[in-house]
Formats: C-alpha cells, sequence, structure tokens
C-alpha cells in the first residue's frame, strides 16, 4: 500500500502540492469514490482516475541496466543510439528515464526510474551516494596516487574532488569508489593521478550490484532492492 500523492509524483503526474489541489477541488477518485485526503492509501490495482481520465498503471519502476559501449545515457539522441533502445517495450511505457549517466564509452550499471523523487535523491550530491567503478590503466596504482584521492583530489581545472577510495586489483586494474557525479569525473580524476583510463565499467551503486547481469540485459527491480536504495538518500 503507498500514498496516492506519492503514487502521482513517482510516476511523473503531478506533484504532492498539485494532488493537493486536485484533491481539495474533488476531481481525484479511487475505484470511483471521491478522495478526501492526499495521504490515502491505495493498492497497486487501485483505479485513479483525474477529472474522469484514468490514470494509466501509476506503479513505480526502478530497472538496472548493464550498459553496453557506444550508447549515450540520453533519452534522445539524433546523432547516436540511447540506452532507452536497450529497454523492452513494457518499461518504456512505464516513462523510465535514467538515473544519471554513463560516458559512451563506459559500461556497466546504469538505473532507470519513473520515480521522479527517487531519481533525484540519488544524483544529488548531498546525499553522497557511494558509486564503485573498475578501471582499466596503465602499471599500478602508488600509494601517493591512492593517499591523493583520500584526501581529495584536485582536478586539472581546480575543481576539489570529495574524498575517494582507489583499490588495486592487479597490475593494470584498479576500482575507485566515489559518491560525486561530475562530467568524465573518474578520467578526470585519474588524469589529474597523471594516469590515463583505458576502458571504464560501473560495478555498484550502493550495496546494488550487477550480479549475474550480462552486458546489454537489463531487469526490474524488486520492491526489498528498491526500499535498499531509498535507505542510500
Amino acid at each position: 500500500m503507498q500514498r496516492l500523492d506519492k503514487v502521482l509524483s513517482s510516476v511523473n503526474y503531478c506533484s504532492r502540492n498539485e494532488c493537493l489541489k486536485l484533491v481539495r477541488r474533488s476531481l481525484i477518485t479511487v475505484n470511483g469514490v471521491v478522495v478526501k485526503r492526499p495521504d490515502m492509501k491505495i493498492d497497486e490495482n487501485a483505479v485513479i482516475e483525474v477529472d474522469g481520465v484514468r490514470v494509466e498503471n501509476p506503479r513505480r519502476v526502478v530497472c538496472i541496466l548493464n550498459k553496453i559501449q557506444g550508447y549515450v545515457c540520453s533519452t534522445s539522441d539524433p546523432n547516436s543510439p540511447t540506452v532507452m533502445e536497450l529497454l523492452p517495450d513494457k518499461l518504456l511505457r512505464q516513462n523510465v528515464v535514467p538515473v544519471g549517466r554513463l560516458d559512451k564509452d563506459t559500461e556497466g550499471l546504469l538505473l532507470f526510474t519513473n520515480d521522479g523523487e527517487l531519481l533525484h535523491r540519488l544524483t544529488s550530491p548531498k546525499h553522497n551516494v557511494s558509486k564503485v567503478y573498475l578501471v582499466k590503466h596503465e602499471g599500478t596504482m602508488s600509494e601517493n596516487q591512492i593517499k591523493q584521492a583520500k584526501d581529495g583530489i584536485v582536478l586539472k581545472d581546480g575543481t576539489v574532488c570529495k574524498s575517494a577510495i582507489i583499490e588495486n586489483v592487479e597490475d593494470g586494474f584498479s576500482t575507485i569508489t566515489i559518491t560525486e557525479g561530475m562530467y568524465h569525473q573518474v578520467k578526470r580524476m585519474y588524469a589529474a593521478l597523471n594516469s590515463h583510463v583505458e576502458y571504464l565499467k560501473r560495478l555498484q551503486i550502493g550495496s546494488l550490484t550487477l550480479g549475474t547481469l550480462k552486458l546489454g540485459e537489463v531487469r526490474e527491480l524488486s520492491e526489498s532492492e528498491i526500499q535498499e536504495l531509498e535507505k542510500l538518500c
């Protein structure tokens, strides 16, 4: 059971304040009954109508994609294929959008949702949601480079990054954990450490990992997995 106003805002139908205004005007019905309170609890099979027009499939969706290189993280692009082309029609019909960005040449974990509030919270830097990347580069990251990351790398344009954790995996590979999502951030951080990123893959957001998901595959998250994401922010 979820609050009516949260259901409508999570599928980008209207904001919670707008829902309150509609309720005060007696324009919303649930299963044919006029709604008196915007916080009334409804189940996923409830029939919601606004001014006599049914709100189709008002369910929250969060899904995970193992992104392939060559796709841009946008809902449309005239010059390149987008990650939306990797989603099945049933998810496209739920009006999901990418949560944050991965570079065109970057692989790995990418979330989609139709919950505008969750999207904002996951992408807002103030919530410090951790993201783990696998990085291929030349040689092994030195103790000094690892310390610089922990202390906060200063990018070549003067931007100071939050503390990050770099761990060597094997020669030529390391992982980095960050809590921000600036443009080309990981590549710029390694460049500031005089190391060139040859390959980049996002492995994890918070406690959520790719698991056995193959490149190009997508699946919906369970309600318990969504709740774990909500706890992060």
